[in-house]
């Protein structure tokens, strides 16, 4: 009878050391990433503004209660997602301007090739950049903002101008256009190049020729190898 008591309590003490709502089964950690693929892809589908929690609820195959139970507001949510999925990118790339400040060439090659890469891997990246950093409601741009301030952004122009000043970089370029230049050359081919493919069912991104071709284009433009310019 005391062993039975005993089971029972145990029973008891577990039943009440685990928070109300907490799943069970699927480690905490592996669960929340998989709510934040679940919105990164809903968000470039739909744009941030468009869509709920309920419907990243529905996507996931989770109950609200349990979406809450991870993030407890849209707040937190587009929080989570500008710290763990775009501060890496933002840090990834203010260490290659870091570690390459006498060779604008090298810099901007290895920025190119690092966009692509996130572009690859995360398909959300290039929708969801274009529409909610370019476009009009601003939803993320603003948590961008709020989380990175335009320090490193002031440090990156300042970085561009310099190389200008010491004859490393073409003058006639506007400091503050060339990563929008940048990352529309790789970012808006993603996005056509996989609209294709989905619609032709065969069509495929090719990364190295989408890398390949902006940097021909940042580098000489349209003007032919070796040509004569009157």
């Amino acid at each position: 009878m005391a062993a039975q008591k005993d089971k029972t309590a145990a029973i008891a003490e577990k039943s009440q050391a685990r928070k109300p709502g907490r799943p069970r089964g699927t480690p905490r950690a592996d669960k929340r990433e998989q709510l934040l693929d679940t919105a990164l892809a809903l968000f470039a589908r739909r744009g941030i503004a468009e869509t709920s929690l309920n419907a990243i609820a529905r996507e996931a195959g989770v109950t609200p209660a349990m979406l809450h139970y991870y993030f407890h507001s849209r707040e937190q949510l587009l929080d989570a997602m500008v710290e763990q999925r775009f501060l890496p990118l933002r840090t990834a790339i203010s260490a290659i301007f870091a570690a390459h400040p006498h060779a604008p060439d090298t810099a901007i090659t290895l920025m190119t090739h690092e966009l692509a890469r996130a572009a690859t891997q995360n398909p959300w990246f290039a929708p969801l950049w274009l529409q909610e950093v370019t476009g009009e409601s601003g939803i993320l741009r603003q948590h961008l903002h709020n989380r990175f301030g335009n320090r490193e952004s002031q440090q990156a122009l300042a970085t561009i101008e310099g190389w200008q000043q010491r004859g490393l970089l073409n003058p006639a370029l506007s400091p503050a256009l060339l990563f929008t230049s940048l990352m529309s050359l790789i970012l808006v081919p993603f996005v056509v190049l996989r609209q294709r493919s989905v619609e032709e069912k065969g069509a495929s991104v090719d990364a190295d020729a989408i890398v390949q071709h902006a940097l021909t284009l940042l580098r000489h433009g349209l003007t032919m190898p070796n040509a004569d310019v009157n």
